[in-house]
């Protein structure tokens, strides 16, 4: 969610609007030009800011992205260059808050926290990478611009030979679990221990709702959270917990918790802060649930800086990110088993045999979101994750298991890495056999990915996999809070159905009383749907493609009937890109929706 230090400087330019190619050269060459001279300039040069705010309106995508590619190398190439003629690295923070100003309009206290944040790996990368490029950099921040570096590398995650037909797992139709399974899954709590009821939730920061004199009474951060760009109070988050305690939690077999306990203020966060926070989360998940097994997983906010997850050969304790995996192994340990710690500790992730035939993966996808600068530096396989993915894999499928994978990280997230999603889709599609189905978080909306058989050559598009985001608890930004319960078959590990809950903002801030909580729907129910099997979802991507109304209610869920997102609204084009999504499951068909 949040900008990077590259990021900050570059995200202008991908609002780059349409203009004729003199225009665009006009444009380049004050780009360029401008961040020379603010080298030796105290503020920007008149140009150089004329140039950032005439831009504007795309209309014709190619040119918009060529632009944006082109505009992204100049401004790289100059900080590279500035760094290798021996910048030292308080002239480079200097250098960078002038970008950070120019191209980004945050103000003093998040351009300078970024920058201090982030400083130290960034040149650790541009003083060790030396095959670091504009291109490279380009390429991965902007790859949905479809900028390219000719001299990436495509590496591939080699998979074995898929079984023969009498070697898949046959139903077992004898399981002693009476009933189906039920699983509560949480997300994207984000939890702001600065948040301030009645504070300004309409400030300039990246994150509001922490200090401040609201100019209208209408700006007042609301009690239970805001829509405006806010996270959760801790009596928000002491609320869902107990909630769910009281009305659910006897039922309930486990937990997913698939990850993001941090809030957004990812300018001022520190490894101190970000550990104090995460102990007391899962403290409060463990006080709360003592009998209930939780199996949580990293998101992008957990490291510090935000997003970085770096290499393993990295081993500065100032740069390296190794303590998040250290913290994990033991605050994941009062439910996870011994043999775990291994993996959690080289990258986060981990394999766990719930019982005979059930088993839960957790990975850690953040490796793969673009915002984790370490991409710059390594981006082949980090960590070795995807490779010890087949491993467990091929063993669950000659064990005759069945899988849930959690992920933080989406399929098909637009801002994952392109080559690293190619080869998950590719994993993806090997094993969707076992894979009984994945759960992920990270994009705060309630949405469906659905992988369909690239090797079916019928007209009907045959599914084969279907991964479920739990949205989140977070309002961030514009949502109702949300949680899910998963019914599960204990046999298949297929699901049959969940129930999503969720409270309207707007009502629950009318006073201090705890909120509402309700149903919003059954997704059976919902859809209409026998079952929630493969060729149910078949069914139900042939019905949204022609029904509108359909579509909508979707986006209703998505958004949790948001009073601002239903205000805002989603037209045919928009419910078009939405159906787009469900099957875009590998950042290249994320990008050409």
């Amino acid at each position: 969610m949040k900008k990077t230090l590259f990021i900050l400087v570059l995200c202008t330019f991908s609002i780059i609007g349409v203009y004729s190619s003199i225009q665009q050269d006009r444009i380049l060459e004050a780009v360029r030009n401008g961040v020379v001279k603010l080298l030796t300039a105290d503020r920007a040069p008149n140009y150089l800011t004329k140039a950032v705010k005439n831009i504007s309106k795309i209309k014709d995508t190619l040119e918009s992205d060529e632009t944006i590619c082109q505009s992204c190398q100049v401004v790289v190439h100059q900080v590279l260059t500035y760094r290798r003629n021996g910048a030292n690295k308080d002239s480079m923070k200097t250098y960078f808050n002038k970008l950070c100003k120019i191209f980004t309009g945050w103000g003093n206290t998040a351009c300078h926290g970024y920058i201090d944040i982030e400083i130290d790996p960034v040149l650790y990368m541009m003083d060790n990478k030396n095959d670091l490029t504009p291109e490279r950099v380009c390429a991965i921040y902007f790859q949905a611009q479809k900028c390219v570096d000719p001299d990436a590398k495509k590496w591939i995650i080699p998979l074995p030979p898929p079984p023969k037909k009498n070697e898949e797992i046959e139903e077992d139709d004898d399981d002693d679990q009476i009933g189906p399974l039920r699983i509560l899954h949480l997300t994207d709590i984000h939890y702001d221990p600065l948040y301030k009821p009645g504070s300004n939730a309409v400030c300039k920061d990246p994150l509001c709702c922490q200090s401040g004199v609201p100019s209208k009474p209408g700006n007042a951060a609301g009690y239970w959270g805001d829509y405006n760009v806010c996270d959760m109070p801790r009596h928000s988050v002491l609320n869902l917990l107990n909630h769910i305690k009281e009305k659910y939690i006897k039922d309930i077999d486990f937990i997913y918790y698939t990850g993001d306990i941090i809030s957004h203020k990812s300018w001022a966060s520190s490894k101190s802060e970000n550990t104090k926070t995460i102990k007391e989360i899962y403290g409060l998940f463990a006080s709360i649930f003592p009998n209930t097994t939780i199996y949580p997983i990293l998101g992008n906010h957990e490291p510090h800086p935000t997003d970085f997850y770096s290499p393993e050969d990295v081993l500065q304790n100032q740069i390296s990110t190794q303590w998040i995996f250290n913290l994990s192994v033991t605050e994941w340990s009062r439910w996870l088993p011994e043999s775990t710690q291994d993996t959690i500790l080289k990258g986060g992730y981990y394999s766990v045999l719930i019982k005979p035939g059930f088993r839960i993966i957790a990975i850690n996808s953040n490796f793969c979101f673009t915002s984790n600068l370490w991409l710059m530096y390594e981006d082949e396989d980090p960590r070795d994750q995807l490779a010890w993915l087949v491993e467990e894999l091929y063993k669950a499928e000659k064990n005759k298991e069945r899988v849930h994978i959690l992920s933080h990280i989406p399929p098909g997230e637009i801002l994952c890495h392109k080559q690293w999603s190619n080869q998950f889709h590719k994993i993806i599609n090997r094993f969707a056999h076992i894979i009984s189905a994945q759960f992920n978080g990270h994009t705060h909306i309630d949405e469906l990915k659905v992988f369909l058989d690239e090797d079916d050559e019928s007209d009907t598009d045959k599914v084969i996999n279907v991964a479920f985001n739990g949205a989140s608890f977070t309002t961030f930004v514009g949502f109702n809070p949300n949680f899910k319960i998963y019914e599960v078959d204990p046999s298949s590990a297929m699901v049959l159905d969940y129930d999503q809950y969720i409270f309207n903002l707007t009502k629950a801030n009318q006073n201090t009383t705890p909120p509402q909580w309700y149903k919003q729907y059954s997704f059976k129910n919902a859809y209409n749907l026998h079952d929630m099997s493969l060729p149910s979802f078949e069914d139900l991507l042939e019905k949204m493609s022609k029904d509108d109304d359909l579509m909508w209610q979707y986006y209703r869920f998505l958004v949790r009937d948001s009073d601002v997102k239903i205000k805002e609204g989603c037209n045919s084009k928009c419910l078009k890109k939405l159906l787009c999504y469900i099957t875009a499951v590998e950042t290249n068909e994320s990008v050409n929706c």
